[in-house]
């Protein structure tokens, strides 16, 4: 919707101003980053909870064998 899509700009808007060239290639980013500035502006989760997720499923990506599946476990949020 619209809201999405103004968002959406002024995040790239403020990406372009800190120096992304807008190749297409950090678009992924643009949209994450949106999408996590929605939820937390809706309360629907908090910048805390969303870093504690990221590093959590940092933390299990590294222990995990490539080609096998990632499973969270309670000590990645820790």
């Amino acid at each position: 919707g619209g809201e999405w899509a103004a968002t959406l700009g002024d995040e790239i808007k403020k990406a372009q101003a800190a120096g992304d060239p807008d190749t297409g290639a950090t678009y992924y980013r643009h949209w994450l980053s949106t999408l996590e500035r929605l939820v937390t502006e809706k309360q629907v989760t908090t910048r805390e909870q969303l870093d504690s997720t990221h590093d959590a499923w940092e933390r299990a990506a590294n222990r995990t064998p490539h080609g096998t599946p990632i499973v969270l476990q309670p000590d990645d949020f820790g």
